[in-house]
């Protein structure tokens, strides 16, 4: 089955999503833990950041140096990844979270 990550991307589970383009889906957790808490999802399902290649890797990297610009926070944020420990869904993902940039946070369906 599906993760939820996919559905979302599907369209069949709805979510705010924040930017997306052929590689990457951004979305609000919906259970954030701070002003700005984004989820950076790769398009393909791994499950584990270990199972996960490099390159796509680097494009999540440079997909959070993008979105922290978007967003005016390049100097203030932090990035969690979960791996096995603390990890509730098993597609990788980056946590991008900062206590600032909420008034640049807007959704696409916003726009």
């Amino acid at each position: 089955m599906a993760s939820i990550f996919t559905r979302i991307r599907e369209r069949q589970v709805p979510a705010k999503i924040f930017y997306e383009d052929d590689d990457v889906i951004v979305i609000a957790d919906h259970r954030p833990k701070d002003s700005v808490h984004l989820l950076l999802i790769p398009r393909e399902e791994y499950p584990t950041f270990y199972e996960t290649p490099p390159e796509v890797l680097d494009m999540l990297d440079q997909t959070a140096k993008k979105v922290a610009e978007m967003l005016g926070i390049s100097d203030h944020f932090r990035i969690l990844i979960n791996n096995g420990y603390g990890q509730e869904i098993f597609h990788v993902h980056y946590h991008l979270m900062s206590n600032r940039g909420r008034d640049k946070l807007k959704f696409l369906e916003e726009n």
